[in-house]
């Protein structure tokens, strides 16, 4: 008997099952990141440096002694749920994993790269952290999508055949098939009002019953190594 999870995911992702896929081309691929390009402007991306300062200490002859005014600091109120701003027309990318069709927003993506199997494994990941993909000099987190979405399927078991980098972060979602991009109106979404149990979603696309992604909620999951369930 299949668990409680496992009823609620199939319930929840039934009505997004897409029909048959196309294949997918490198030209498309040239296509998408030529698109990606008009969009964007380029930025680096920016690493994190520990920067580390030395300070003296200095002795006096005589002891002395010093009193310390403790310091109130104010806690960082969580930042509102806020969905996705985008243009009454804005273009998307439709892709498929485990029958599972989603789009994106193509202002949300930092580029689109083949995938293979050359993954370099880290011990102490979640279990939907498939590796580290190098790509010239730069080096991506790859994210065992079906897995991360808990479909029962997994890197193992799947044709994975691109990765979809997410904005300027290092997070990349593994993907079978990319179905193209496809301009649409905000009407064409059913937008969701509030946060609810799952931030990374920001509506759905009313034609193709498919998840729209918001890739911003969906990089703080993934750095702080949750799942589709907030595990």
């Amino acid at each position: 008997m299949k668990n409680h999870n496992d009823q609620a995911m199939q319930s929840y992702f039934g009505a997004m099952l897409s029909e048959q896929a196309e294949h997918v081309t490198d030209t498309l691929v040239d296509d998408l990141h030529n698109q990606l390009e008009s969009l964007q402007t380029a930025a680096p991306i920016l690493s994190e440096k520990l920067i580390f300062s030395d300070t003296e200490e200095t002795t006096c002859a005589a002891p002395t002694v010093q009193l310390s005014v403790p310091v109130a600091v104010e806690k960082e109120e969580p930042q509102e749920w806020k969905n996705l701003d985008v243009e009454n027309e804005f273009q998307v990318l439709f892709f498929e994993l485990a029958g599972l069709t989603f789009a994106v927003p193509l202002t949300d993506l930092g580029g689109i790269h083949h995938l293979d199997k050359s993954l370099n494994s880290l011990l102490g990941k979640p279990d939907w952290f498939s590796g580290v993909m190098a790509n010239g000099e730069s080096l991506y987190n790859i994210v065992d999508t079906a897995k991360w979405i808990n479909t029962g399927k997994s890197y193992d078991t799947l044709n994975y055949t691109h990765y979809i980098l997410l904005g300027s972060t290092e997070w990349g979602l593994a993907c079978e098939k990319l179905l193209g991009t496809e301009t649409l109106t905000t009407s064409q979404i059913k937008w969701r009002k509030v946060q609810g149990k799952r931030p990374w979603l920001a509506g759905m696309v009313k034609q193709k019953m498919c998840a729209l992604l918001h890739a911003d909620e969906l990089v703080k999951l993934l750095n702080s190594g949750i799942n589709i369930q907030g595990n």
